[in-house]
């Protein structure tokens, strides 16, 4: 019996009528899709259905402890604060630009108590990047650490120039602050539940991305996106442990049974919780289901080896290169790594022989694969356990909410199985806009409500997705995407360039790393140091090309006069 029998059999069971995740067609924003029948209209509903009782320990950074009880009493303080103090209303926009504190967490949950959409900002940003993404967004009212604090008030006399009256909710802030600026701590209201009128298409969050235009775009999720993501979560992580019971001829509706009860999921959050990956696909689904998150302020494997065996973790999400850093390490041998359940990965695509090395490496834990964008709210299909092992290239399969398709990118017709071309994506995940850009919305987002990816893939028999290209233009650094365009317009401002092409070469750990050709105007010369110095005033650290290549004559062109990267990088492999 093939795989994709055993994965049907589970979803449908799971989104049989009657079930949580009973599946209906549903109509949103002029199109009709096939969603979850039960799905709750706001985000805030799944932070209030949480079984958690309140002694349970939820959130745990260094030696700090936080229960559900202290969460479910901040959450409520600052989201009737942010109401009655600060005037937020439903689908105002408020930005947090912080470090993986506990406050990140606490921050998010009370915007969406107050109905406001939580921007999610860039930590490792400069001042003029945070300026952008605060006065892009709208963001009247910030959360920010000590460290943001510092850079966005470098910015206020602009940011106050967009016409923007900025304030600031400082997190682990010492000493002064800038006017209309106060500390976490001070901020409190009332404990009673606002009432607030916001509909499931409304917005609930923006991440933002680099794309192929020089600024990021900020990509806008509504209530019915966010939902919709956790609950395909959900469905994928449940769907495929069923459907192994069920290859191995066990009891699936005892086993569904016993998920129910699981023990507590102690998850490691080591993933910066701006990210899509961080907020939607991991943050989210553990705290609706009552698990606990143990945060890390930045990566280090030998300090996530030594949390794994300390909190007794069973989950794991990261890019690659974490895999590979705590497997490399000399301390992996003498750690305990026995409840570890789960290695995932997203962010970037991961080598295939890491699924044989997890599953050789750690006793009772799989490795598992999720492949989704900043515009599908999290995660469009997953891969896991055995079927991982079976097809340990592919990204796996949609849940039953969420359609997939290839085309020829020529003709715009739907591929058959096996062949090569742009994957499409659609359903109630799929991003409302990117703010303030309709053209940019209107280039990917067709008229049927399909999102062209622009990544190109295969989709077997099965059903199984493969991605077997990138989007053009991004470069993927250790999960950070990185805008070519951004990085170039930073770099075409140098006197001495006269063209410029960005793009990524292979890297053994980070996986890619940016890479630049440039071409002097006619009688200057370019020192690659001097050039990379110039890069790390205009962009944030990982933006900054680390190999730079200077042409003697003009960078190849096609006939349209478009840089051809594909020749640049086989060069440089050269």
């Amino acid at each position: 019996m093939s795989s994709v029998v055993h994965i049907n059999g589970a979803f449908d069971l799971l989104s049989a009528p009657g079930s949580p995740f009973e599946t209906a067609e549903i109509e949103a924003l002029g199109q009709t899709y096939t969603g979850y029948k039960n799905a709750p209209p706001q985000v805030r509903h799944l932070w209030l259905a949480i079984k958690a009782d309140d002694d349970d320990e939820f959130l745990i950074y260094e030696d700090e402890r936080m229960t559900y009880g202290q969460a479910r009493k901040r959450v409520m303080e600052v989201a009737n604060a942010l109401i009655t103090d600060y005037g937020v209303q439903p689908g105002d926009s408020v930005g947090i630009a912080m470090r993986n504190y506990p406050e990140w967490v606490l921050s998010w949950w009370a915007i969406q108590m107050a109905g406001g959409t939580a921007v999610e900002m860039n930590s490792f940003w400069n001042a003029k990047e945070l300026a952008y993404g605060v006065t892009d967004s709208g963001s009247a009212v910030m959360f920010v650490d000590a460290k943001r604090h510092e850079l966005v008030s470098s910015e206020l006399d602009d940011i106050s120039a967009s016409g923007l009256d900025v304030k600031m909710i400082v997190v682990r802030g010492e000493g002064d602050l800038t006017d209309g600026s106060v500390k976490w701590e001070d901020v409190t209201g009332g404990l009673e539940m606002p009432d607030i009128a916001v509909g499931p298409d409304d917005r609930a969050a923006m991440v933002y991305t680099s794309g192929t235009t020089a600024f990021p775009k900020g990509v806008v999720h509504t209530q019915r996106n966010v939902v919709t993501n956790h609950m395909n979560m959900v469905m994928l992580n449940v769907g495929m442990r069923l459907a192994e019971v069920s290859a191995a001829g066990g009891d699936v509706l005892g086993a569904a049974g016993a998920a129910e009860s699981a023990p507590q999921t102690v998850m490691l959050v080591a993933v910066p919780l701006f990210h899509v990956t961080g907020s939607h696909c991991v943050m989210l689904p553990i705290t609706c289901t009552g698990g606990k998150l143990v945060l890390m302020y930045k990566w280090d494997a030998e300090k996530a080896l030594e949390l794994i065996e300390t909190e007794k973790v069973s989950a794991f999400t990261g890019v690659p290169t974490m895999t590979m850093d705590m497997l490399a390490s000399p301390s992996f041998a003498s750690r305990d790594t026995s409840t570890l359940q789960s290695m995932g990965s997203g962010g970037a695509p991961n080598p295939p022989h890491m699924v044989g090395k997890v599953d050789d490496a750690i006793e009772n834990a799989s490795a598992t694969q999720g492949y989704g964008l900043s515009e599908v709210s999290g995660i469009a299909t997953a891969n896991g356990g055995m079927f991982y092992k079976e097809k340990p290239g592919s990204c796996g399969v949609p849940p039953r909410v969420g359609q997939v398709k290839v085309i020829d990118d020529l003709t715009g017709e739907e591929l058959p199985a096996g062949e090569r071309g742009e994957l499409c994506l659609r359903g109630p995940h799929v991003f409302l806009e990117y703010h303030n850009k309709p053209d940019a919305t209107a280039e990917v987002i067709d008229s049927d409500g399909w999102f062209h990816t622009g990544d190109i893939a295969t989709i077997d028999e099965d059903g199984f997705v493969s991605i077997v290209d990138r989007a053009k233009d991004i470069v993927i650094r250790g999960g950070e995407n990185v805008g070519s365009a951004e990085v170039e317009a930073a770099i075409a401002q140098h006197d001495a360039v006269h063209e410029c092409a960005v793009f990524g070469v292979p890297h053994e750990r980070l996986g890619e790393e940016v890479a630049v050709a440039v071409y002097p105007i006619e009688g200057a010369s370019i020192d690659p140091e001097q050039l990379q110095e110039f890069a790390a005033e205009l962009l944030a650290p990982f933006k900054v090309p680390s190999k730079v290549f200077v042409h003697g004559e003009p960078l190849p062109k096609n006939p349209n006069g478009k840089v051809l990267k594909r020749v640049l990088r086989e060069q440089a492999a050269g």
